[in-house]
């Protein structure tokens, strides 16, 4: 596979790393910084990409999209987050719209893309229940047809971004007495629709990206049904893979370990701190003088994520080239999120190791880069276990990738 960017590529990248630096003031080597509070911290970030057409690149143009090739979207993606780019509203963008492509209405499809395609409209997801969690086929939130409407009650849970949403992208049950697979649909709820309720739930982090959204008798018309009533178990896995490649990024991460090298690099007597935890599996002996650096074991696990960090990059570019060759990328893709939440939780574990006592400083003066390591380390907790547990990710690559037998 041919990892150069085409001429045209390159001048997107350019042209995008020009604007984040003057935007934003970083570059890739940057020190890190924790996001901002709130599921979507800057909505006037996400409006600028959308004017520039960078939020939709590979749409069709009918659609608001630029018509160009997945790869320069990624390429966007890439920068974006080199750049320590404010977290956006990925769920609209990476699982609703392409999904809306495959399987909406050409009513749907031309009522919502383009807002979508601008960063005009939000989106949460209606998916995991107190009850139902990676097993979303076991859902119970009923949806029930009555005239020209469905009547919708139950409990969604883990909604991220609730509070901040226009539409909620809903799983409900249709037909309950149908195989589970078989009878759910998929229904777009305005989130300010009488009945909707939203409560916060604190993440680790004591902020409320989470919530709890309640339905009660909420009434949302036909014509918001997405690909057919029962055929909701269909619409729902047609975009999971390109959900696990977009939204789990392993760039996101990299100013972190730049970071972390930096620090190693430093002289800083008598903070031990800094190489034990690092060494932590290592058995060299070291006599605690000198820098971090110098120490063979800490250069080595510095080492060790910087190749995996390649290993994220050759992942994610051969399941971009299966998904723009229109090939099978499920496996790939589970491979990708698996890898790269796995990869951010060893990064952040490394880096509260290497600064000990520090690395517990959220916030204050004392609080090294505003606290952006102990932040990361306390949000990469819940990326494991969204989109799919790293269990099912292993499932989907035994069963889809290794074609190896069921139980």
């Amino acid at each position: 596979m041919n990892f150069r960017l085409s001429e045209p590529q390159e001048r997107l990248r350019s042209e995008v790393c020009e604007f984040l630096s003057q935007e934003l003031g970083t570059s890739h080597t940057s020190e890190p910084r924790p996001m901002p509070p709130g599921y979507l911290p800057a909505r006037d970030f996400e409006l600028k990409l959308g004017e520039r057409g960078w939020l939709a690149l590979s749409w069709p143009e009918e659609y608001g999209g630029g018509g160009r090739p997945v790869a320069e979207q990624f390429i966007v993606e890439e920068e974006v987050a080199l750049h320590g780019g404010p977290a956006s509203d990925a769920i609209a963008r990476v699982i609703v719209a392409p999904i809306l492509m495959a399987k909406g209405s050409e009513e749907q499809k031309r009522r919502y893309l383009p807002g979508l395609a601008r960063g005009e409209i939000t989106f949460c997801l209606g998916y995991t229940e107190p009850e139902s969690g990676s097993d979303l086929a076991s859902l119970q939130t009923r949806a029930v047809a009555d005239g020209d409407d469905y009547v919708i009650n139950g409990r969604k849970v883990y909604t991220s971004g609730a509070e901040e949403s226009d539409y909620c992208w809903l799983a409900a049950r249709t037909d309950p007495d149908a195989p589970k697979h078989a009878g759910t649909s998929v229904l777009i709820v305005p989130m300010k629709s009488a009945g909707v309720e939203v409560r916060p739930l604190l993440n680790l982090l004591d902020e409320e990206w989470f919530n709890e959204v309640i339905f009660e008798d909420v009434r949302v018309p036909r014509g918001e049904l997405v690909g057919g009533e029962n055929k909701g178990w269909e619409v729902l896995t047609s975009a999971l893979g390109v959900e696990r490649i977009t939204i789990y990024r392993a760039f996101v991460h990299m100013r972190m370990l730049w970071a972390l090298v930096r620090q190693a690099r430093e002289e800083r007597g008598g903070r031990r701190a800094l190489r034990q935890a690092l060494r932590a599996g290592h058995r060299s002996p070291h006599s605690g003088q000198g820098r971090p650096w110098d120490d063979p074991a800490v250069r080595q696990r510095l080492g060790e994520l910087a190749a995996e960090f390649e290993v994220a990059r050759l992942l994610l570019w051969r399941a971009i080239g299966l998904h723009e060759r229109g090939e099978e990328f499920r496996a790939q893709a589970a491979m990708v999120k698996l890898f790269n939440t796995e990869l951010a939780q060893r990064l952040y574990t490394a880096g509260m190791g290497m600064l000990g006592s520090y690395a517990t400083v959220l916030g204050g003066e004392r609080a090294l880069w505003q606290g952006a390591l102990p932040h990361a380390y306390l949000s990469a907790v819940q990326d494991t276990i969204g989109a799919g547990t790293s269990e099912v990710q292993r499932e989907i690559i035994a069963l889809r990738g290794l074609g190896l037998p069921r139980g």
